[in-house]
């Protein structure tokens, strides 16, 4: 069985063309050095897995402002001093052979006082879907323009740090998607009304931003949670047509963040479909699939169904290698699980990721 499929190039714009369809989706590693800055060790990290057969690679989220700052140990875009921390990282993936993506990030509701030295700002007053949030600021429209300008300054620093391109981190209920669902957007004004153009406004005022402060030829990433499973949450119909109205404005490439690619939460009247494929047809950029994709052959699957590249979480902890064993014959060697907890020391992560790990084999 040859997977030569998904070592196919794929083509984004005249500035970028992706090596093959393999992509290291962003994960939060709590790796980041105590004062925002990449790590050593993430860097490291990172960049092995760029030598190791992936194509492209999308770094863990970085906050564009301190108020979104949501992690321990969250790397931090947000501030020309963080700019030297940025091309370190983006010079170790792209001579790695990478192409380097940095993905830019608010928490929203999900930020912490203890990390961000404030109460979290949201749209409305809304704890997160889980109830472990703190309760939220609502932001005042100041506040809002400030953000905006905060992600555009992000990219920039992005782009003058030498990354190939930028994700705008739109999903997994962070400031982006609370904007846009009913179930976090309460708002009476022009970013709320229940009303998808205003729910969408702050994503379309985001995007310009970015567009204008990198210029019209740097690659944007959009990364999306397609539905949500709140009886006033939305559905996939809705972030098409969310996504209908923004991808005009600049963006090159949708990152779908499903939990299980081929999943939905609700039954498709289309059969075969499902969010991902739904939101390729409706589109004219190419599509990343993700979730709980762990061998080559699941992978090529995805390409089979139409959608242009595939990103790999949880696996790529456990082997550096995927890509280089996947093209080369091996993908009987790819270690797609941790059997015990003797294995996590020989993995190739950073020391805050073997100590999450362990918590599972304790």
């Amino acid at each position: 069985m040859t997977f030569d499929r998904l070592f196919e190039p794929v083509f984004i714009r005249e500035t970028m063309t992706l090596p093959n369809r393999l992509v290291m989706a962003p994960m939060t590693t709590t790796a980041g050095a105590s004062d925002g800055s990449f790590s050593d060790q993430e860097i490291s990290y990172l960049a092995a897995r760029a030598r190791g057969g992936i194509g492209t690679i999308i770094s863990p989220a970085c906050f564009v402002h301190k108020s979104g700052h949501s992690f321990a140990r969250q790397v931090g875009a947000d501030s020309d001093a963080m700019v030297p921390s940025l091309a370190r990282c983006a010079d170790a993936i792209n001579k790695a052979g990478g192409i380097s993506i940095l993905q830019i990030h608010h928490g929203g509701n999900a930020a912490r006082t203890e990390f961000s030295g404030q109460p979290p700002l949201a749209p409305s007053a809304v704890m997160n879907r889980r109830g472990t949030s703190e309760k939220p600021q609502a932001m005042s429209i100041a506040q809002i323009e400030e953000i905006i300008e905060a992600f555009a300054r992000a990219a920039g620093r992005a782009k003058r740090a030498g990354f190939s391109g930028i994700e705008v981190h739109g999903a997994n209920t962070y400031l982006l998607q609370q904007f846009f669902s009913s179930f976090t957007n309460k708002r009476d004004d022009d970013y709320g009304a229940q009303s998808l153009i205003n729910r969408s406004r702050f994503a379309a005022q985001t995007i310009k931003a970015i567009r204008s402060e990198v210029g019209s030829d740097y690659p944007i990433f959009y990364r999306i949670s397609p539905e949500e499973p709140e009886p006033d949450g939305y559905t996939t119909a809705d972030a098409i047509a969310f996504l209908q109205r923004i991808v005009p404005l600049g963006i090159d490439v949708v990152h779908v963040s499903s939990w299980e690619y081929g999943q939905s939460l609700y039954p498709f009247s289309t059969p075969g479909e499902h969010p991902t494929i739904a939101i390729k047809k409706a589109l004219h950029v190419p599509v990343i699939g993700v979730g709980q994709i762990t061998t080559p052959q699941r992978a090529l699957d995805v390409i089979h169904d139409g959608i242009d590249a595939v990103a790999l979480g949880r696996v790529l902890l456990f082997d550096q290698e995927w890509g280089n064993k996947a093209e080369s014959g091996r993908a009987a060697e790819i270690k797609t699980e941790i059997l015990n907890i003797a294995e996590i020391e020989d993995l190739f992560i950073p020391d805050q990721m073997k100590r999450y790990l362990r918590k599972f084999y304790s």
